[in-house]
């Protein structure tokens, strides 16, 4: 899109992953207590577009920004579109579920359970 509207709805995930890329961990931190207001001001399509395949692509960093993406993602069903789209979560999750720090892996297995509770039943 080159219209200046869609520039301006770009401008958050820019700033996102500037500040995902940031030398400092409290920056990257900050950034990733802050994914819910980017996944809000994006919406669904763009969130799972966009949004979800980065983080997937961030889950090499430190232990403490690890944790705190687990965290956020286990409250993300309603970003995607609602449980119907959970699913998208699933492999970022599952690699978090497999870092070596234990506290990392526990909340990503607690997001997960999180997110299944809430699927519809098949």
């Amino acid at each position: 899109m080159t219209s200046e509207s869609g520039d301006e709805a770009s401008f958050p995930i820019q700033i996102l992953i500037d500040d995902l890329k940031n030398d400092d961990i409290q920056t990257r931190l900050n950034s990733i207590r802050g994914l819910s207001r980017i996944a809000k001001a994006l919406g669904p399509e763009r969130t799972l577009r966009d949004l979800v395949p980065f983080l997937s692509e961030s889950v090499d960093d430190e232990d403490e920004v690890l944790l705190a993406l687990a965290e956020e993602l286990g409250k993300f069903s309603d970003f995607v579109g609602g449980p119907s789209q959970t699913y998208h979560l699933f492999p970022t999750l599952e690699s978090l579920a497999a870092v070596e720090e234990a506290m990392v892996r526990d909340k990503a297995i607690d997001s997960l359970c999180n997110i299944a509770q809430g699927l519809p039943p098949e």
